[in-house]
């Protein structure tokens, strides 16, 4: 990833403001029926300050989910010019996970309308994908790397597993996040690695559709 210019605090409280209104917009309309006057007018900004950083609704709908997830890739990366942070990673590995759901649940407003219905049609599939990518990827390349030992093709399972979490995240937030950040990390963590047929207790228990 290309280093990042330094974001006048403004603009970026701007973007917020912005991005704000347009959660609590989502929450009672669909996005294709939401205008720039009405995200605006929440926003409490004039549409001159938002045509100053965007040229029209699908710019400022692309650019702040990007954003968005470029947070979420910045918040879950391990820290590697950090030496206590690495030894938490070697030593925990549902760290991700957990700085995963931790930044879910302080954005949860957010990630709740745009994963609905009436959110943007393709940040789940976008979400995926970075999750696929960039959260993800020391697990995907341990596949990669083991591929020749796979009983299941490598995009088979690699997508089994993307599709899983991001519903699991999506039912979590649907229900009100009953379950702490740290819970639902640690379980996702024993679901990724052991399976959820054995994590439930269910292989001697359940007769399998055969």
């Amino acid at each position: 990833m290309s280093k990042k210019t330094k974001v006048d605090p403004r603009i970026k409280r701007t973007n917020k403001y912005l991005r704000d209104a347009l959660v609590e917009l989502l929450k009672e309309k669909d996005v294709t029926s939401i205008t720039i006057q009405e995200i605006t007018e929440k926003a409490e900004l004039t549409r001159g300050t938002f045509y100053l950083h965007y040229q029209d609704k699908q710019d400022f709908l692309m650019q702040s989910m990007n954003e968005v997830l470029e947070e979420l890739i910045e918040k879950v990366k391990p820290k590697q010019n950090n030496e206590d942070s690495a030894a938490v990673e070697e030593n925990d590995k549902s760290v991700s996970f957990l700085k995963l759901f931790e930044f879910i649940y302080d954005h949860s407003d957010y990630f709740k309308v745009m994963l609905s219905d009436r959110g943007l049609p393709q940040f789940r599939s976008h979400m995926t994908e970075i999750v696929k990518k960039r959260v993800y990827g020391e697990l995907i390349s341990s596949i990669g790397e083991a591929e020749d030992g796979l009983d299941i093709p490598e995009d088979i399972l690699i997508s089994y597993i993307t599709s899983a979490h991001i519903g699991v995240i999506c039912s979590w937030l649907e229900s009100d996040m009953k379950f702490s950040p740290a819970f639902m990390a640690d379980k996702l963590t024993s679901l990724t690695l052991l399976g959820p047929i054995r994590v439930a207790g269910l292989e001697n228990k359940i007769k399998l559709p055969y």
